[in-house]
């Protein structure tokens, strides 16, 4: 993956750290059904974090043989 690449998805990994983190305040100024949709919004973002951590993953075994 060219240098640029991995930049890119080292900056979506990251914008997806603040969204995340603006859900979790959301979530905490919620109740009941509110609060369970602003939850599964923080899933949803960790499961995109999780994907980006296996595309760099996958590179970086690449890089290393």
């Amino acid at each position: 993956m060219p240098r640029d690449r991995e930049t890119i998805l080292l900056d979506v990994y990251s914008i997806l750290q603040s969204a995340a983190a603006t859900a979790y305040e959301n979530a905490d100024n919620q109740t009941g059904t509110n609060r369970k949709v602003a939850m599964g919004v923080v899933h949803l973002i960790e499961l995109a974090q999780q994907k980006i951590d296996s595309v760099l993953d996958m590179q970086e075994a690449r890089v290393r043989g």
